[in-house]
């Protein structure tokens, strides 16, 4: 059975894999939150994708693990699409390395650029310039969806990744915290992919184990979650196409 899996923290990604389903043909959606599909997937003449962003240059440990563990038949057409605010490629070589540990041939996989969105860094776009942006992504992703359909044997990728600086993100989450405008709502709680976040005392609190997808501090609606003394000014930024609850649901299948 053909299918795409995704993962995703402000909807970047899920907005992709949604494009890319419908345009393929209406591929089933998995979260890769979920788990890794029961028995072996895909098979001759099947497609498997994988749709996600491109942390440090490097795959999210959320979909590396989720590689490790899903079984895929031999014949099936591989395919990556990696969102990404300046580099992806890198995440690319990764995923193909770990295909190939599994006697698996990644044969498509191409890097695309969202509105950058890394707030704990810089200052997203305005709402204007990322409305535009995805005017871009609408006809960059028909280009890939074709590209697929067609079968295409393409990679792009560099090989390299951030090791040193993705090595020990799961520690970076001592930065997060919630400021006075919190209500307690739990937004972030139900958002976080890899259930990173307890409510203490009607607060978040981070458990030390953040994938940095920026879902939490992206999507509180009382813009309350702030890292460090950096975020207070900076505006923030999720895909404006997706809701709140999409990635809600995907993490309460796990």
């Amino acid at each position: 059975m053909s299918a795409i899996y995704w993962f995703s923290g402000t909807g970047n990604s899920l907005y992709a894999a949604k494009f890319l389903a419908g345009a393929l043909g209406d591929m089933p959606l998995v979260p890769v939150a979920a788990g890794a599909a029961p028995g072996e997937v895909g098979g001759a003449g099947e497609k498997i994708g994988f749709v996600f962003p491109s942390y440090y240059g490097n795959l999210p440990r959320s979909v590396r693990a989720f590689v490790d563990q899903l079984v895929i038949k031999q014949g099936t057409y591989l395919f990556a699409v990696v969102t990404m605010g300046a580099f992806g490629q890198g995440a690319i070589a990764a995923l193909e390395t770990a295909l190939a540990a599994k006697g698996l041939r990644l044969h498509y996989g191409r890097g695309i650029r969202m509105p950058a969105n890394y707030i704990m860094m810089y200052n997203p776009a305005s709402t204007e310039k990322s409305a535009g942006k995805l005017t871009t992504v609408n006809r960059k992703l028909s280009a890939r969806a074709r590209e697929i359909a067609a079968g295409a044997q393409r990679i792009k990728k560099i090989n390299f990744t951030a090791q040193t600086l993705y090595k020990n993100i799961e520690a970076l989450d001592r930065a997060f915290c919630a400021d006075a405008a919190c209500t307690s709502c739990g937004l972030c709680a139900r958002l976080c992919p890899v259930g990173n976040i307890r409510l203490q005392g009607g607060k978040p609190n981070w458990q030390g184990r953040c994938e940095h997808c920026a879902a939490c501090i992206s999507w509180c609606p009382a813009k309350a979650i702030q890292y460090g003394n950096q975020t207070q000014k900076r505006r923030r930024y999720h895909n404006p196409a997706i809701q709140a609850e999409e990635l809600a649901r995907a993490k309460a299948a796990q």
